[in-house]
């Protein structure tokens, strides 16, 4: 009768165990998991791998927070971000590591998204809360963009 109890604490135990690895396993993903380019036909449809917005600009260091951008049927955009006014951790936040190869755009879409103009900018043109479409990669650090455009509404 002592042995089986012995043998059910272990089990017990050895289960207890699996079931914590198996959560921090999972919250170690969750952490990293909107860290993914577009998909392809959503990244032809905008002509970029990736599109987040300005979250946070401190000392020449860049964060942005995922947008999502989803391809109606009809062929038009839709894209959400969270509100200027929702509290984020830092650990919700992407960094994006641009260089001085990095070109910078700034895209003029008019009021009705009909035309849109781009013009030569720089990391001066950054603004709190701005939409960046970026092509690039991610690493292990963050988003590493080749172009970062800038979309400035009219």
């Amino acid at each position: 009768m002592r042995n089986r109890k012995n043998v059910n604490r272990r089990r017990a135990a050895l289960l207890l165990c699996v079931c914590g690895m198996l959560c921090l396993a999972v919250a170690g993903c969750k952490g990293k998991s909107s860290w993914s380019t577009l998909d392809p036909d959503t990244a032809k449809a905008i002509d970029a791998d990736f599109r987040g917005k300005v979250w946070k600009l401190q000392d020449g260091d860049l964060y942005v927070v995922k947008c999502k951008v989803k391809v109606q049927e009809d062929g038009s955009l839709e894209s959400s971000s969270p509100s200027s006014k929702a509290r984020l951790k830092d650990s919700d936040l992407i960094p994006v590591i641009y260089t001085e190869d990095t070109k910078f755009y700034v895209r003029t879409v008019s009021g009705d998204g009909g035309e849109s103009e781009d013009t030569e900018g720089g990391p001066e043109d950054l603004e709190l809360y701005m939409t960046l479409d970026m092509k690039g990669d991610f690493g292990s650090d963050g988003f590493h963009p080749s172009e970062i455009r800038m979309l400035r509404f009219s």
